[in-house]
């Protein structure tokens, strides 16, 4: 029952995040405060939502594919885990360290360490 309450809270924010990316980049980087500044800003943007939507979608899938539940974990831990490092840093070398960033990184981190709890579940229903 844990996991599918886990499941259906990383799929609707993962999927709801990912298609508002993937198909309106410009209201999602005004949301997040990021500028546009090249022409490959469009290609790339959708490039990392679409993952994000497929990421959502594979996370409610494995509420009734149990087979795929440990993937999803795994891939959330590792996605989210660099994300983690990649602030972390982000926060000593360039100071970005807002209110933001705070956010984002509180997010991160609550996923990352429910991923991993999950993903290494040793009685882990397959």
């Amino acid at each position: 029952m844990l996991d599918k309450i886990f499941l259906f809270v990383f799929g609707i924010e993962w999927f709801g995040f990912g298609v508002l990316g993937l198909f309106f980049p410009e209201i999602i980087s005004n949301m997040i405060g990021i500028n546009q500044t090249s022409d490959f800003f469009l290609s790339e943007t959708r490039a990392w939502y679409s993952f994000f939507t497929i990421l959502g979608l594979m996370s409610l899938m494995s509420i009734y594919r149990i087979r795929l539940r440990k993937k999803v974990y795994l891939t959330f831990g590792i996605l989210m885990g660099s994300f983690l490092i990649g602030r972390t840093l982000s926060f000593f070398l360039d100071n970005s360290f807002g209110t933001g960033t705070a956010i984002a990184f509180a997010n991160e981190f609550i996923v990352f360490v429910i991923s991993y709890w999950r993903y290494t579940k040793r009685d882990f229903i397959f």
